[in-house]
């Protein structure tokens, strides 16, 4: 692996030190730029008695998990692998992922459920295409906004500097890449001052790229950090 070969990760800092070392270990140098943070919210619980409760990613798991348990009779459903070994870990019985693993797949899974009463804890700022779905087609819906994202925002300087040391850019959600483009507008940046290529983590985050005005963003088969990192080797 070439030296040079430098990737930029902009997860939140905890994150990208837990996944630095699984870049670190194949040959490529790591840009730490950290471009979320996250902010736990307060909540109460909105009912006691559900018949789904549907986990969107690990940070909703743990936020749910610190205050509540799950109601005995919920089927719990799991966005993807992550979350779903997550639950297992913590004793938790996962009733449903989907094969593709993103708020499309979960579509998936709930045409075929019977209908009912649906928790679901996330996100202020997450996107709704399943709440608006589930809604739409006769659930009932409670959401459960357990944590936002905000922005880290950088001095033009160090900014530069960061984006200068990196080939490649990984972003793993909506969040980041808005993050991203606030601090191109702070700093006066356009995506011609760029020489980056994009990656992202899967069809969702993709897709915020592409709605910014990207069109050449590369996702790996699977939204999974190795599977980036085989995505990356190829790519180097």
């Amino acid at each position: 692996m070439p030296n040079s070969f430098k990737v930029i990760l902009t997860r939140e800092e905890e994150d990208i030190k837990r996944d630095k070392e699984l870049f670190e270990r194949v040959g490529f140098k790591v840009v730490e730029l950290p471009l979320i943070r996250t902010v736990p919210l307060p909540a109460e619980l909105p009912l006691q008695d559900y018949d789904y409760i549907v986990f969107q990613s690990q940070k909703a798991v743990r936020y749910f998990l610190e205050r509540w348990e799950p109601s005995p009779k919920a089927k719990i459903v799991a966005v993807g692998e992550k979350t779903a070994k997550l639950l297992k870990e913590l004793g938790y019985e996962v009733f449903k992922m989907p094969e593709k693993q993103s708020a499309e797949g979960l579509i998936e899974i709930f045409k075929d459920l019977p209908f009912g009463q649906v928790l679901v804890p996330k996100s202020k700022i997450g996107r709704r295409e399943l709440i608006d779905f589930l809604k739409e087609h006769g659930f009932k819906v409670y959401e459960l906004d357990l944590y936002t994202t905000q922005p880290v925002l950088y001095q033009r300087e160090e900014f530069i500097a960061k984006l200068g040391e990196g080939k490649v850019i990984l972003f793993y959600s909506p969040s980041a890449v808005s993050a991203f483009f606030a601090n191109l507008q702070k700093n006066g940046m356009t995506l011609e001052d760029l020489n980056l290529q994009f990656v992202a983590i899967g069809e969702t985050t993709k897709k915020a790229l592409q709605e910014a005005g990207l069109e050449n963003v590369l996702t790996p088969e699977k939204p999974k950090t190795e599977a980036i990192i085989n995505l990356l080797k190829n790519l180097a």
